[in-house]
């Protein structure tokens, strides 16, 4: 469910880069510049497309399960002013006395915050994918290989760039709020993680991870490794 979700979103997002890159230098047409209100369906369709990523990450305690609760947060919070209601439009013309706020926020959405948060978005997504192909491949061995030659934690990146590239995508105050406190948590859980890694693998995680860095790849990855399984048990 988890694979033919993220198809299903990969081509979703490059059916809207396209559509964003095509009106550029046109001109807008007054009905692109309206907010849809109202369309629950596509809230909860996009949200299960986007929650069905969770599926794709390995959970070892019921403490993993935190982040992503803000990440499913995030996700529900999003389609909802996307499609549903546009709380912030709302707020931010009624506060601020903006009366062409909405055709503003459209604007901004189809010249950048669409083809960018796109881009970064469908990087989150391949990011997730792919490390679980890498995962799945080699369950209870140490990974080294795909885009864990590169980084710890391609995973976590990938989930922290598809929410960042949505916001982009789709400025909301609820967001702007909680992107932050996600991206927070999933470095603290990467870190219990590496703990829990560093036990289990002993000296050969600690040379991995001293030569792949966390977050940030590199110019040049660190050369391939052997895959580790863990140490037998005493």
């Amino acid at each position: 469910m988890g694979v033919g979700a993220a198809t299903v979103s990969v081509t979703a997002l490059l059916v809207a880069a396209g559509h964003s890159l095509a009106l550029w230098g046109s001109p807008l047409r007054a009905e692109l510049l309206s907010i849809s209100r109202g369309q629950w369906e596509l809230v909860a369709i996009s949200a299960a497309l986007f929650l069905a990523f969770l599926l794709l990450l390995p959970v070892r305690a019921r403490r993993d399960w935190r982040p992503h609760g803000l990440y499913a947060a995030f996700v529900i919070s999003l389609f909802a002013e996307m499609f549903g209601f546009p709380l912030t439009a709302y707020l931010l013309s009624s506060a601020l006395g903006w009366t062409l706020f909405e055709r503003e926020f459209m604007t901004y959405m189809y010249r950048f915050g669409m083809p960018v948060g796109s881009a970064l978005t469908l990087l989150g997504v391949l990011l997730v994918v792919l490390g679980w192909r890498e995962l799945y491949r080699y369950r209870e061995a140490l990974v080294t290989t795909g885009p864990y030659r590169y980084l710890r934690h391609p995973q976590y990146l990938g989930l922290v760039l598809v929410t960042g590239g949505w916001l982009v995508h789709w400025p909301t105050l609820p967001g702007l709020l909680m992107w932050p406190v996600l991206a927070a948590a999933y470095v603290r859980q990467a870190r219990r993680e590496e703990a829990e890694l560093a036990r289990c693998f002993g000296a050969t995680y600690e040379e991995y991870a001293r030569r792949t860095p966390a977050w940030i790849p590199r110019r040049r990855p660190a050369p391939l490794a052997p895959q580790s399984p863990p140490p037998p048990q005493a």
